[in-house]
């Protein structure tokens, strides 16, 4: 027993470890800080940002670092690298870099908006790609088919007066449910010249005009020339009418608005009409349980009257020797 206990000891201690290990390998072991910043420049300017990227692995690595544009187009925000588009606004102060275990990697780099440019966004992606480790033979054996890497995001806005334009693209409710909650889908586009974040709220009203429930609009950013999708819902289980789901939300430095709505009749129609079969049939019942009772009754007075006839009939038969 005691040679079984140490079997399964070393057993498991191994599995965990070789597993804790594979785990740990598998994790990409870079952290960046900030993952997304901001900063406002006039054209013609510069200004000197930092970026961090952790090493957070049991082994120093080295890799490339690069300034490329994204885009984001899809409705779920998601960022689109333009790695074949190097941008030339970002001055990083080398293109190769290495991070001891544990350690962070400090890169201040310089942003310089050229004279005469459009206010407006522009929008880089600052990348950290691994290529290997410095206690292997070469970097070329060390890098994978897919490298491991980690991106900042830095939002550049030229200083000026900005197109602001966005609406409200699709704002959907179904016609009709049996049951809350309801659900609301709709898209937000935006045609301005810099990313917006709508802040509004979502109402619900019932056929009085009394509000019924209210919820904050999902924080989001809307890059320019995209949209981005909300999903959510409102109200609840039990409901019965015609409710107004309205969407009003402020974007921009200038405070616009945004402004949908939609009607849906809530109506548990199955439910009603099991209660309307249940009282029909009750009452169907009723009605059958009564007429057997009435005809019952029929029968007993028919039955007593023909026995009050009979009586009548032996009366008079024996009426002259009755005493008297």
């Amino acid at each position: 027993m005691k040679k079984l206990f140490i079997f399964c000891f070393v057993f498991l201690s191994t599995m965990y470890y070789v597993l804790g290990t594979a785990r740990a390998q598998a994790r990409i072991p870079l952290v960046v800080a900030p993952a997304r910043q901001t900063v406002a420049i006039d054209a013609g300017k510069t200004e000197n940002l930092q970026i961090k990227f952790f090493n957070e692995s049991i082994s120093p690595i080295v890799g490339n670092l690069k300034a490329v544009d994204f885009i984001v187009t899809g409705s779920d925000g998601a960022p689109i690298l333009l790695e074949d588009q190097i941008n030339n606004w970002v001055k990083l102060p080398y293109e190769k870099a290495s991070i001891a275990s544990g350690d962070v990697l400090r890169v201040n780099f310089k942003v310089t908006v050229p004279k005469g440019t459009e206010p407006g966004g522009r929008y880089v992606a600052i990348i950290f790609e691994q290529t290997g480790q410095l206690n292997q033979t070469s970097e070329t054996e060390s890098a994978s088919a897919v490298s491991p890497r980690i991106v900042g995001l830095v939002s550049i806005r030229v200083n000026g007066p900005v197109v602001e334009s966005a609406f409200v693209n699709v704002f959907k409710t179904p016609e009709f449910l049996e049951f809350g909650k309801i659900p609301v889908n709709f898209t937000i586009t935006n045609k301005g010249g810099y990313h917006i974040n709508p802040k509004g709220q979502i109402t619900l009203t019932n056929w009085f005009g009394k509000e019924v429930e209210r919820i904050t609009l999902e924080n989001k950013n809307i890059f320019p020339n995209a949209e981005r999708l909300y999903e959510t819902e409102i109200g609840q289980t039990w409901m019965f009418g015609r409710y107004n789901v309205g969407l009003t939300a402020s974007y921009g430095d200038t405070g616009k608005t945004l402004i949908a709505n939609s009607f849906v009749w809530v109506v548990p129609v199955t439910l009603i009409a099991i209660i309307i079969f249940s009282i029909l049939i009750i009452i169907l019942i009723a009605y059958l349980i009564s007429t057997k009772l009435k005809a019952k009754q029929v029968v007993l007075e028919e039955k007593l009257e023909e026995e009050i006839t009979e009586l009548e009939s032996i009366k008079n038969k024996f009426k002259d020797k009755l005493p008297k």
